[in-house]
């Protein structure tokens, strides 16, 4: 008799979950029925973590661009190929004899290891630019050099030579949040831009000033100014290498200083020149600077000093909840160094697209052309995406997951979401969004106990952004409600 009422309760169970998952497909054929969505394209994915079960879905094998949901695949590739403890190292020698007198008869080499961290400040435990080159500066002294009879070198061989991804909008690349990943890289790869912004509507504002100072750069200011609380529609022209910069749009009128950013021309170079200029200063003669693409030898009896990035633990969490692109490409190098024995963009997205692989996704559930998601010509699906983070959980417990989502309702770009829902809370995804697109990608802690990844992809509306986020945000809450 126990026997049949247990298979009873389990039938019933399961009646109601499948009831219960019915309802959420209908309930979210209703969302994606509005007019915001008539024209747009839409794949959405619902798993279930333990049994790898899709639940409900909306074209889950349509391929649209995802923007910075695709950090997912690029940072979790990276904590379990890498490891959550490593760490980016820069290493300094010098090559050639110290004389008795002093005198290096050789250069100084500055060996990058990709480190995106170098010389930033958001990191307590990392070293600004100007104690950076002071460090840099004293360990030469330390060894005795007082003079060199040569060059500092800025030895980039570690990544390849082409630092950003060949899909990206030529708009983008003179810009902060498209520098690319550097053999070395320095300061985020970014330098500021101060404008005064006291002047009159549609005159153009005076150049305060930039910091750091970046020999040859050339900046041609074609900005006006718009009235108070228009924002930064400033953008910067100009890729790699390039020194010359155009600056068009506009900058809101006010009473202070007004700061937009840009990507640094070449940040291998940049460095050679600070630690070249500040040797100068302390008056320690030598030839100049260079970068270098080839690898320099070196003696590890030559080493002078070791800089190590943060672990990737933190790198990985700043990422994502920053939606940092220069972090992510720097993991999709590394991650195609220690795999595949090259740097290159190209490679990590090999090792990307095995992982997915591995999920169960497709080969034609995605198109991949970077790691951070800035191109417009990646095409992912969402059931790619949500596959992609249950199966995680076979290498990553749920718990350490999560550490590295922002959480909705709390932290990163997704802060604002869910208010006066009980999925606040529970809840940790990643956005991601560019020109008509707008993407959530996470997990779910579902008001049964459940536990959900989704992934939900809309491109091509012509809405206002925070009108879409806000209809998927009300989606997602029922994604917690009837999972």
């Amino acid at each position: 008799m126990r026997f049949f009422t247990l298979i009873l309760l389990l039938a019933s169970y399961s009646i109601s979950a499948q009831s219960s998952y019915e309802d959420l497909q209908v309930k979210i054929e209703r969302h994606l029925a509005s007019d915001l969505f008539r024209a747009s394209n839409i794949t959405l994915s619902i798993v279930d973590i333990e049994s790898q079960e899709l639940l409900a879905s909306h074209r889950p094998h349509k391929v649209l661009t995802p923007a910075s949901s695709l950090k997912l695949l690029t940072t979790m590739t990276g904590l379990h190929t890498l490891g959550s403890s490593y760490r980016f190292e820069t290493k300094i020698y010098y090559k050639g004899k110290i004389q008795a007198d002093g005198t290096l008869k050789g250069d100084i080499i500055i060996k990058g290891g990709g480190d995106p961290t170098l010389g930033s400040t958001k990191f307590d435990e990392v070293l600004g630019l100007k104690p950076l080159v002071t460090a840099i500066i004293t360990s030469i002294q330390k060894a005795g050099i007082t003079c060199i009879d040569g060059k500092v070198i800025a030895d980039e061989s570690i990544f390849d030579s082409y630092p950003i991804a060949p899909t990206w909008q030529w708009n983008d690349l003179g810009n902060y949040y498209a520098t690319g990943a550097w053999g070395i890289n320095v300061t985020e790869n970014q330098y500021a831009i101060h404008f005064d912004k006291r002047d009159k509507i549609g005159t153009r504002p005076r150049i305060h000033s930039t910091y750091p100072n970046i020999p040859k750069l050339n900046l041609s200011n074609e900005i006006t100014v718009d009235s108070a609380h228009t924002g930064d529609q400033a953008y910067i022209f100009g890729g790699p290498y390039n020194y010359y910069k155009r600056i068009v749009g506009t900058i809101p009128q006010g009473s202070t200083l007004f700061t937009i950013k840009g990507s640094i021309p070449d940040p291998p170079m940049f460095l050679a020149y600070r630690v070249s200029q500040e040797l100068t200063d302390k008056k320690i003669k030598n030839q100049g600077y260079e970068t270098s693409f080839e690898s320099v030898k070196v003696s590890e009896t030559n080493h002078l000093l070791t800089l190590q990035s943060p672990t990737l633990s933190k790198i990985v969490r700043r990422a994502n909840f920053e939606s940092n692109n220069l972090y992510t490409e720097a993991i999709l190098k590394m991650i195609g160094l220690k795999k595949r024995g090259m740097g290159s963009g190209q490679n990590g997205i090999n090792i990307v697209r095995k992982e997915l692989k591995k999920a169960s996704a497709r080969e034609s559930d995605q198109i991949i052309m970077d790691g951070s998601g800035l191109s417009a010509r990646n095409k992912v699906s969402s059931y790619a995406l949500a596959k992609f983070l249950s199966a995680l959980t076979n290498k990553l417990e749920i718990e350490k997951i999560i550490k590295y989502l922002p959480r909705g309702g709390y932290s990163g770009t997704v802060k604002s979401m869910f208010s006066g829902s009980k999925a606040k809370g529970n809840v940790w995804l990643k956005s991601g969004s560019m020109e008509s697109v707008q993407s959530y990608t996470g997990v779910v802690r579902a008001k049964s106990g459940k536990w959900i990844s989704f992934c939900i992809i809309v491109n091509g509306y012509s809405a206002k952004g925070k009108v879409i986020r806000s209809k998927l945000d009300k989606l997602i809450r029922d994604i917690y409600f009837y999972c």
